[in-house]
């Protein structure tokens, strides 16, 4: 195990080609797979369609942003540090999908707009505070810092969304919700283990490990999904 810093990069000479860190395209490939699938499964309720519809384009960005960053890393030999952009405003374009889900289910819809204002406000600041960090830091030496936006905007507006709304609307709307707020408890061992760079194994390090998290988030996620669907009748 190693706290602190991070293993060498596994490498894979395949075809001719010099590749890296094919234990975390596999992650994101069991991670984009499950994230369509769920964007299938995922039922459009007339009482309510917005709300399901902005939940499938969340599992649909979530799930590419992780195929493209899962090559991203393969073939980081040739694409560098730009090919790990996709996956960083994918994710940051996903939580607002997110966000905007669940404002779509606001009691007070007066206040709906206005909530909606502030999440693509709070994305469009994201992205320009990210795109500047990566047209004027060298990221080369530790790729990791171009994931402080992405995460940052993660962290405050799922927390805001799934994490408060979840527990308000558990309590005006429907238990089905309280999956949600629990959902965001999971953001904080993830959490952890990437600013603490914790790594379990070369082969299961703290990228592997929060890709393990994700899993049981997203499927938490269609889980408050489903039962909503069914409060809804």
């Amino acid at each position: 195990m190693l706290i602190g810093k991070d293993f060498e990069k596994i490498e894979w000479d395949f075809l001719g080609l010099h590749l890296l860190e094919p234990n975390a395209l596999i992650g994101d490939l069991i991670i984009f797979t499950l994230a369509i699938t769920l964007a299938i499964k995922v039922k459009t309720h007339v009482k309510n369609p917005g709300f399901f519809i902005l939940w499938k384009w969340f599992f649909v960005l979530f799930g590419a942003g992780f195929l493209i960053g899962g090559f991203g890393h393969l073939f980081y030999n040739y694409w560098g540090v730009p090919g790990k952009y996709f996956s960083w405003y994918s994710g940051m374009f996903a939580a607002l999908m997110i966000e905007l889900a669940m404002i779509s289910v606001f009691p007070k819809v007066e206040w709906r707009k206005t909530l909606k204002r502030i999440a693509l406000l709070k994305l469009f600041v994201s992205i320009t505070v990210a795109t500047y960090i990566y047209a004027t830091i060298d990221l080369v030496a530790d790729p990791s810092k171009g994931l402080i936006v992405p995460t940052l905007n993660s962290v405050v507006g799922l927390g805001l969304s799934l994490g408060f709304l979840g527990y308000y609307y558990q309590q005006k709307i429907d238990v089905a919700f309280r999956v949600f707020w629990i959902s965001t408890l999971i953001l904080i061992p993830s959490a952890a283990f990437q600013i603490m760079k914790i790594n379990v194994h070369q082969w299961f390090d703290r990228n592997d490990m929060s890709h393990v998290l994700l899993i049981t988030s997203i499927v938490l996620y269609y889980a408050a999904i489903k039962k909503y669907y069914r409060f809804l009748g």
